[in-house]
């Protein structure tokens, strides 16, 4: 019996050895295999989305929100809560803006002006969702670097999109919008400004002024002379 004991003894300690050294095995084998973890750069940052003013129609069959990225152009998003299916648009690219410097300044205002300028619209009779569509940030990457004035930079559209097909019908250079409380049928927007037609140079008159400008110049020219 003492014999069985001691055999008994040796083989549960040698098991329980054997099982130490595979766990630890496997232990270092997955530090080994296991990829090191990356850093988060301001790349990954820029592709974060957030979702911003969202909405829900009035029968309660669609929410819309902007889902907005952190650096980059970002989407509209309705979806059918009765289907689960999500109909997306573009609408641009939204830079950041800093709070206002003024230490009287209102936060909660501002950032009620921001969320008004993100909120997709339902429009009364629940067919439809209007929203601003801005450039993208390719465009105004690309103005900038052509140094164009204010009123030369890519303008804001509208977008307005039809909840039974997910088709968008945009209109160019909307400055603002309002969809009525009550009621369907209508939008009210604001156009940007046309720009001011560049007034025709009559050749006679730039002819005649450039003949007096070369007179003058020899006159000055004669005039300091000996």
């Amino acid at each position: 019996m003492k014999y069985f004991s001691r055999v008994h003894r040796q083989s549960v300690a040698l098991i329980c050895a054997l099982a130490l050294i595979a766990s630890s095995f496997a232990y270092a084998l997955g530090q080994q295999t296991a990829p090191a973890k990356r850093a988060l750069t301001h790349q990954d940052y820029d592709s974060w989305h957030s979702i911003q003013a969202p909405q829900i129609s009035r029968d309660g069959k669609f929410v819309a929100y902007a889902y907005m990225a952190q650096d980059g152009d970002s989407e509209i998003v309705v979806r059918n809560l009765t289907t689960g299916v999500d109909q997306r648009a573009p609408r641009g690219y939204h830079p950041p803006v800093p709070p206002p410097d003024d230490p009287g300044a209102n936060i909660g205002e501002f950032l009620a002006a921001q969320a008004r300028l993100l909120r997709p619209v339902f429009a009364a009779d629940n067919r439809f969702v209007v929203f601003s569509i801005e450039p993208t940030k390719a465009e105004v990457t690309k103005a900038k670097k052509e140094k164009k004035k204010p009123e030369e930079m890519p303008k804001s559209s509208l977008g307005i999109m039809d909840l039974s097909s997910g088709q968008v019908v945009r209109i160019e250079k909307v400055k603002n919008f309002q969809v009525p409380d009550d009621g369907s049928g209508f939008i009210a927007y604001l156009l940007e400004p046309k720009p001011e037609p560049k007034k025709p140079v009559d050749k006679d008159t730039t002819a005649t002024t450039a003949e007096g400008t070369g007179s003058n110049s020899n006159a000055t020219t004669r005039a300091s002379g000996p």
